[in-house]
């Protein structure tokens, strides 16, 4: 069983096309498409996907100009970062895709890039691996009210963008 979140403004078009049965490098493309030649507003979106395989423990990292994604295991915290740019800017799009085994006990952390604009610019990757790292929360919502508390307490609460973060916990049955 295929189980995918997103955490971008056209989340609900990729999980339709996705649904539909369009593998993720089609429905992206699809998407890019749609924006490059659109007449909306909406001219670039960035993409940050991750799409969990059940019966084998893996997640496949999909990102394109997105910030970075988080694995917090027992005591270590390993990021996964795209340099490449949103969607809807060139016509050809390059999407970068890394795959990750994960374990019971591991917790997956995405988050907007409103999040880490609220934290100093050389710091960023520091604090929040800082906060993740030194977090002993179990519960996934919970997590993820407290790295948004650290991130706000240490920004003086004053948020100026979106700061969404999504943690999904990940235990074997």
């Amino acid at each position: 069983s295929l189980r995918y979140y997103s955490v971008f403004p056209s989340g609900e078009m990729l999980e339709e096309l996705l649904e539909a049965g369009f593998p993720v490098d089609t429905a992206v493309q699809m998407m890019n498409t749609a924006l490059v030649i659109g007449r909306e507003e909406i001219r670039f979106s960035t993409l940050d996907i991750s799409l969990f395989d059940l019966y084998n423990g893996t997640c496949e990292f999909v990102k394109a100009g997105a910030a970075a994604t988080y694995i917090k295991r027992q005591d270590t915290v390993e990021k996964i970062s795209s340099s490449t740019l949103p969607i809807g800017v060139l016509q050809g799009i390059e999407i970068e895709s890394q795959v990750r085994e994960l374990h019971s006990g591991d917790y997956v952390i995405m988050l907007t890039d409103g999040v880490l604009d609220a934290l100093p610019v050389n710091e960023q990757d520091t604090l929040l691996t800082t906060f993740i790292q030194d977090s002993r929360i179990v519960n996934p919502k919970e997590l993820a009210h407290h790295i948004l508390g650290q991130v706000l307490e240490w920004s003086g609460e004053v948020p100026v963008d979106d700061m969404t973060i999504l943690v999904v916990g990940i235990w074997k049955r």
